[in-house]
């Protein structure tokens, strides 16, 4: 269970490990879900008079009780989003993009456990938003970062699944933002450019920050991302695959982190001989191996792209992770 609480210095293994970095006008995101047998969609949205043109990325989670199946059928599950009404419903649920404004949104699961959320929202009786919709919500309406936290202030973010706690970073060629719903209160931060599967406003807090040694070689690489080639290489770096295989320098389930429950400095530590975290990680790759593009040719993949946006351009280059040096260069 990716949500179950973890004692200190013991953690649950999470099927997620997605980054995000802002370097000037370029925004690089990994987005690294698990395994599905789900279509990733691209999104083009018209402007209007009362939303503006917007470039996206969204995905159709599949059931999770299938991701450690043997047997995952693409077509079956692409069966299921394959009516107009699902096809519409996918398209509020943007997990990435940029608007004709210049402004870029992505967002990350991190673990619901550090939050302390619940279902009031952050500002009863206001209008609700749901956490899926913040990054459609942002890229209609909002022209600058400042302007994106003004729009989310006056409106009530729920989390509408408590097994599923999103977080994002909102950007503009000159301000960069880290928001987050924690105890149900809408907190922001412009000390970072980094994000990983951690609460940023409230570090004290996390239970395990999963991603901090992502975060860690992000930082380290942050100079590279000063280009769409540039930043295209430096989420190369951190990349699913890597993310979830056992024999990755330095192994990304064995992490530390520099903030304890109360903000001090300290560190903690998932040892990689963990039997049941070893247990765990053998699971997925097994997974890894049984689905694959080579043996399963039907399978689409989902969530394992990453994504760099120009936001000066209005451009994206998508890239696929299992063959990652296929790449596709697209203009809003």
């Amino acid at each position: 269970d990716a949500t179950a609480p973890a004692a200190k210095g013991v953690c649950a293994v999470p099927r997620f490990g997605c980054s995000s970095v802002v370097n000037g006008n370029f925004v690089g995101r990994n987005m690294d879900y698990f395994i599905s047998p789900a279509p990733v969609f691209i999104l083009w949205t018209d402007g209007g008079k009362d939303h503006y043109a917007s470039l996206a990325m969204t995905f159709a989670p599949a059931d999770p009780a299938n991701y450690m199946k043997e047997s995952i059928t693409a077509p079956d599950d692409i069966k299921r989003y394959n009516t107009p009404e699902q096809l519409a419903r996918l398209t509020t649920m943007a997990q990435d993009g940029v608007n004709e404004k210049g402004l870029c949104c992505t967002s990350h699961v991190v673990d619901p456990v550090n939050s302390n959320n619940t279902e009031r929202g952050t500002n009863p009786g206001a209008p609700e938003l749901s956490m899926f919709m913040v990054c459609r919500y942002v890229l209609d309406h909002a022209a600058t970062a400042d302007e994106a936290i003004e729009l989310l202030k006056k409106r009530s973010i729920r989390v509408m699944n408590r097994g599923l706690i999103l977080h994002w970073i909102i950007a503009d060629s000159n301000r960069c933002y880290i928001v987050e719903v924690v105890n149900d209160q809408l907190c922001y931060t412009d000390k970072k450019r980094v994000m990983t599967n951690f609460l940023h406003t409230q570090p004290g807090i996390n239970s395990h920050p999963w991603g901090f040694e992502r975060m860690q070689i992000l930082e380290e690489h942050y100079h590279e991302g000063t280009s769409v080639e540039g930043m295209y290489n430096l989420m190369r770096r951190v990349h699913y695959t890597q993310a979830y295989d056992l024999n990755t320098k330095p192994y990304w389930y064995s992490e530390k982190t520099g903030v304890g429950d109360d903000g001090s400095e300290t560190t903690i530590q998932t040892p990689r001989y963990d039997p049941e975290l070893r247990k765990e990680m053998e699971k997925y790759a097994a997974a890894l191996k049984v689905v694959t593009p080579e043996n399963n040719p039907l399978l689409l993949w989902e969530t394992t792209y990453g994504t760099v946006y120009d936001m000066a351009n209005k451009t994206m280059r998508l890239m696929l992770h299992e063959k990652y040096d296929t790449f596709y260069d697209i203009k809003l």
